[in-house]
């Protein structure tokens, strides 16, 4: 993003949480709580994944960003989390409040997004408690073999109500 883009409140603190609340506020409605999807961008299963949550995301609680994107570096540049590799699926649940956002990867951020999603998919996120190895298995022989199981190579092409729910 170029300096003269960014408000003049945060030149100093280009990576800190306050530039990305007021970037996302530009955006994104900051009254709903609402939680970020990071996924790859390059990947058919990724998308069909993303399709699957606009599809059933009724209470429009979910927003999303590749990796590879713009969001994904403003968000974990400076962070104490390690930058994800691109088979991995991040959750930042109440993106929109540094002070109480929480990152969730892997398997565990996947059961949280059922558990978020309500219905018959929190049943899902009820097997949080079983131990993470066990689900963090799971996810990366998923993550492993996502573009040879994937029959999808073709990008999502949002609708203009779905293009909202994007962040570069």
């Amino acid at each position: 993003m170029a300096q003269d883009v960014i408000p003049p409140l945060f030149k100093q603190d280009v990576n800190k949480k306050p530039f990305i609340n007021y970037y996302f506020d530009t955006i994104i409605d900051m009254k709903k709580e609402q939680h970020l999807i990071l996924y790859d961008g390059t990947c058919g299963m990724c998308h069909g994944i993303v399709q699957f949550l606009l599809k059933r995301d009724s209470k429009e609680i979910f927003i999303f960003a590749p990796l590879q994107g713009e969001t994904a570096k403003l968000l974990l540049t400076g962070s104490d989390f390690l930058p994800p590799k691109a088979d991995t699926i991040v959750l930042v649940e109440k993106y929109q409040d540094p002070q109480q956002h929480h990152l969730y990867a892997f398997g565990k951020g996947v059961l949280r997004i059922c558990w978020l999603l309500g219905g018959c998919w929190s049943l899902i996120g009820w097997l949080t408690f079983i131990p993470s190895f066990l689900y963090n298995w799971i996810y990366r022989l998923v993550a492993k073999n996502r573009f040879r199981w994937s029959q999808k190579q073709t990008c999502l092409i949002p609708t203009t109500n779905q293009k909202k729910k994007f962040l570069p």
